[in-house]
């Protein structure tokens, strides 16, 4: 595996570790304020239609129209190139009208599709994902692995990204019995990470774990009116995902 596509500041990563020893030395834990997920019931079972707005515009994942990222993802012994776009058009999920984002990879010389994952903002600016369509997988991340939908056999739609982030919040970000149980607690908001063209900081770093791959840990960085910039996944199967260059419409 390589590690030379992205660096991250050491101080950040160690944020985590650091909140963990003073829990347990007995010290207490700073008092947080309101935020936009205080009140919220995370993962939902039945979202409210009229909470939610149209199109996603949340600077920490903003999903404009047209926008396209390009992304390399090592893995042990392997890289590829992947290709994220926004759809045009909106997929009502739940009663909710939710923003589509296609994943593509280049395969035999040309783009396929991997997956398409769909995403809603509410009306206090919170991000949800509402499920995904995964038509070749494993091929993105440990979550590719089968489809789900918000409101369809147990599935419920979760939190990706809060309004305003708060070091030390941590939420579901979706959860379908057998297919996907994850959850993301947010380590720093001033996280720097290096990748191949650009240094990003003050961006937001979550802690991700999944219920179902338990030796698995995800660390995702999230760059202001960018969005996912860089993902690195220990344990059982490791990886990097970097974002080489993003296009804006």
């Amino acid at each position: 595996m390589t590690r030379a596509a992205v660096r991250v500041v050491r101080a950040a990563v160690l944020v985590a570790p650091l909140i963990a020893l003073l829990t347990a030395c007995g010290a207490s834990p700073q008092s947080l304020g309101p935020s936009g997920i205080d009140g919220l019931t995370i993962p939902t079972p039945s979202p409210d239609p009229a909470d939610f707005r149209e199109g996603v515009d949340n600077p920490w994942f903003p999903l404009a129209q047209g926008t396209v990222w390009t992304y390399r993802r090592d893995t042990e012994g392997s890289r590829q190139g992947l290709v994220a776009s926004v759809l045009p058009q909106p997929r009502e999920i739940a009663g909710v009208a939710t923003t589509g984002v296609r994943w593509e990879a280049r395969r035999h010389g040309r783009r396929v599709t991997v997956l398409v994952r769909w995403y809603a903002e509410d009306e206090a600016g919170n991000v949800w994902w509402f499920g995904q369509d995964v038509r070749r997988a494993p091929a993105l991340d440990d979550l590719a692995r089968r489809s789900w939908t918000a409101g369809e056999g147990g599935a419920e739609a979760g939190l990706v990204v809060a309004a305003e982030p708060r070091v030390g919040d941590g939420y579901a970000n979706a959860s379908a019995p057998g297919v996907v149980d994850r959850r993301s607690t947010v380590v720093s908001l001033t996280a720097t990470v290096a990748t191949p063209h650009t240094t990003y900081r003050d961006t937001v770093l979550t802690r991700d774990l999944s219920g179902l791959q338990p030796i698995q840990t995800t660390q995702s960085f999230f760059a202001r009116d960018v969005g996912l910039v860089a993902q690195q996944t220990t344990g059982a199967r490791t990886s990097d995902l970097t974002l080489l260059r993003v296009r804006h419409p």
